[in-house]
């Protein structure tokens, strides 16, 4: 190999290698995604069993229980607070008793039986079929041999790190076949550009490191298109079959991979058209084509390569494989068609331009200057009969226009569909080797022009990677300058901003681990417990949703996301929200992403600190329902109605709606019954209580939804609100 030749080839590798490095060191920064956890559990389940044969993990070394501790926990006689789950790191909370018996059973530290904690006895291979029925297992195996081999067997990693890495193994695959399949069609830069940019993209290069389904889904269907392409132009047999084995892992981590069938099976048809007008010309002998029948017979084999693997890696459809085949089809019907009310305002002649208008806020510019030269440099070259140009422009546009198709849906940006980031680090690369032919053609080919454009390109794409040293490791809430960064796109209220999936939850944890109090009380405000990652606290930290104390309090801490969801109008984050002031603020472009509360009186805002019993000034009663007139606007906390105890309707469902005038009126998210969470230790079977996070009204109306309620038979009823006007 000459030496210009390896020269490009280091170059080239540099980019991929100094992901693949980066991004292992900063796994430690990154959270969960919020669906990571089931995955975790699944992958191991269905990975033990092929690995040992084994349904449960009887075969591994068991975690210290709480029974073995202390076999009276449950009775309360431990010196343990009460709590559900039974094993070390999902129990509730842990006691200092605890803690010294754990050391006296397992001495080396429990830590050091190397088993994850996602290989969960609950969890097993039979509990997993029993839930399965939506998206394929492949991603959660692999993430799970992964752990097997760089946490439990070669210790590189932790528990969680270990996970994460698969998914940055994977997109540092994809970079490297960008960077390699641009270097052999268009040359040096180009790829060097197309590596960077899709190195650096956000939503890329964040989610690589706690999304288990997108990143590696993006990166096994690239991988299958330049594997298809190689085989086919260069008539190499085993490239295709490698890449029947990447559209296997693609179809096994998400049904996304069919649309690989219109984008391969268009550019086919083109490629042999081409050929055939070529053989017409003289160019293609007879004898030519016989070399094709090993290429021929491959291509013929590629949906049985690929359907057998998805088929032998999915335990859940061994058996009734049509039925079960069927439950998946349905899932996915279900979440990929109708348009969610939030897309209206982006619905234009029933197509949905949102998935287009989030890609174009939330790419960087300098990637989207580059990457519109190149697909309008592309386009022209399709006209012109280019095969390439029109496999890379059909691999970006397929994802993006089958959500945009009428009656089809996305929600939370577009990090669903983040196969078209590839193409489009591809497209950038296209866009500035046309820049540069075109700056050598009008200079006179002078060399110092195409190195001044090469030298902005660079300077530009840095500009990018400093943007994203910026904001780390919040990275996929980035928006760039054309909506004016985040803070632009909450005014414009674009769905899903700020939204981490769960990212942002570990810097809160951080803020924990370095601030709070020895033995602290910790819970999420909304959410379940599941995404954080017991692993990542403190030991002596007690972590449970039930320490929320709301207006008693407790002195609990809360960490919540803050970003346009819908949970935020629950009362458990209202009440946090706005008696309270966070005592850490995790922030981008001025937004919050995350806040932690101290629910006590020293954190309480003035003006929210004290509350006053008002009465009624009537109380009107029509069918199932109860109107209550307060006489004046208060700022309301609550409501408190003892009720007939039984020979009636049980209190559950209904709902609770607040008025000023008497004719608007803003429903209340919570249910009637049990409020989320029921925090008041007074509601039992004939005393009703529902909170108010100090909304500002006159009316409540209280409809049981329910003949012969009990809520409604001899009402006593006492309303709360804040003592002083805020």
């Amino acid at each position: 190999m000459k030496r210009q030749k390896i020269k490009e080839i280091i170059l080239i590798l540099l980019i991929p290698i100094l992901f693949l490095i980066i991004g292992t060191a900063v796994i430690k920064d990154y959270g969960f995604n919020w669906d990571e956890p089931f995955h975790f559990m699944r992958g191991q389940a269905y990975l033990n069993f092929f690995l040992t044969g084994k349904k449960d993990y009887s075969s591994l070394p068991a975690y210290p229980r709480l029974s073995d501790v202390c076999p009276d926990w449950a009775k309360g006689k431990c010196n343990i607070s009460p709590g559900g789950a039974t094993d070390v790191l999902s129990s509730e909370s842990k006691g200092p008793i605890y803690e010294e018996a754990i050391k006296s059973l397992y001495p080396q530290g429990w830590f050091k039986i190397w088993r994850s904690m996602y290989q969960h006895d609950t969890y097993d291979f039979n509990s997993i079929i029993e839930s399965e029925g939506g998206h394929p297992p492949l991603n959660d195996i692999l993430a799970a041999f992964t752990n097997h081999i760089v946490f439990q067997r070669l210790h590189l990693l932790g528990d969680v790190e270990s996970y994460h890495f698969f998914e940055v193994l994977t997109s540092f695959l994809i970079v490297l076949g960008i960077s390699f399949f641009v270097y052999r069609e268009f040359g040096v830069f180009p790829a060097v550009v197309a590596g960077i940019s899709l190195a650096s993209y956000p939503l890329f290069f964040s989610e690589s490191h706690f999304n288990i389904k997108d990143p590696p889904e993006a990166a096994f269907f690239g991988l299958t298109i330049i594997l298809f392409y190689f085989g086919i132009v260069k008539n190499n047999w085993k490239l295709i079959i490698v890449s029947a084995v990447f559209s296997a892992f693609a179809l096994g981590t998400k049904f996304n991979a069919l649309f690989l069938a219109p984008i391969l099976g268009a550019w086919l048809v083109f490629h042999l058209i081409t050929l055939l007008i070529a053989k017409r010309k003289g160019t293609i002998s007879k004898h030519d084509f016989r070399k094709f029948l090993p290429l021929v017979f491959s291509l013929i084999v590629y949906p049985a390569i690929t359907l057998g693997i998805f088929y032998a890696l999915w335990p859940f459809l061994w058996n009734d494989t049509l039925v079960n085949l069927n439950k998946v089809i349905s899932y996915y019907k279900q979440i990929g068609t109708s348009v969610p009310g939030e897309m209206a305002p982006f619905i234009v002649k029933g197509w949905n331009t949102y998935p287009i208008i989030w890609i174009i806020y939330t790419t960087p510019i300098p990637i989207l200057f580059l990457s519109t030269v190149g697909f309008v440099r592309s386009l022209f070259k399709v006209l012109k009969g280019n095969g390439l140009s029109l496999l890379v422009l059909l691999w970006f546009m397929v994802p993006i226009l089958r959500v945009s198709w009428p009656n089809m849906v996305i929600y939370g940006g577009v990090r669903q569909i983040m196969e078209y980031i590839p193409p489009m680090a591809i497209l950038a690369g296209i866009g500035v080797g046309w820049l540069i032919d075109f700056v050598k053609k009008v200079s006179g080919g002078k060399r110092s022009a195409a190195n001044f454009v090469r030298m902005l390109v660079v300077a530009s794409l840095l500009f990018v990677v400093s943007e994203m040293v910026r904001i780390h490791p919040n990275e996929n809430v980035y928006f760039n300058q054309l909506i004016g960064g985040l803070s632009g796109a909450k005014a414009k209220n674009i769905p899903s901003w700020g939204n981490t999936y769960g990212n942002v939850y570990l810097q809160g944890v951080n803020w924990i681990n370095e601030n709070a109090e020895p033995n602290a009380k910790l819970g999420l405000a909304v959410s379940t417990m599941g995404n954080i990652p017991k692993l990542r606290l403190r030991t002596d930290i007690d972590f449970y949703n039930g320490n929320y104390s709301g207006f008693i309090r407790d002195g609990e801490y809360e960490i919540e996301m803050d970003f346009d969801w819908w949970p935020k109008r629950f009362y458990s984050f209202q009440y946090l929200d706005v008696f309270l002031e966070p005592v850490y603020v995790v922030k981008v472009d001025g937004v919050p992403l995350l806040k932690v509360w101290k629910n006590d009186l020293a954190h309480t805002k003035e003006g929210f600190k004290e509350e006053g019993v008002y009465l009624e000034k009537s109380v009107d009663y029509s069918k199932n329902r109860m109107l209550i007139d307060i006489g004046r606007e208060i700022f309301l906390t609550g409501v408190k109605i003892n009720h007939a105890p039984s020979g009636c309707g049980p209190v559950k469902d209904g709902l609770v709606a607040l008025s000023l005038d008497g004719v608007k009126w803003e429903r209340e998210l919570d249910p009637l019954a049990p409020q989320i969470p029921p925090v008041d230790k007074e509601f039992d079977k004939d005393t009703f209580i529902f909170l108010f996070p100090a909304r500002k009204s006159r009316y409540i109306l209280i409809d049981a939804l329910a003949v012969n309620s009990c809520l409604l038979i001899n009402p006593v009823i006492e309303i709360k609100g804040l003592k002083i006007l805020p």
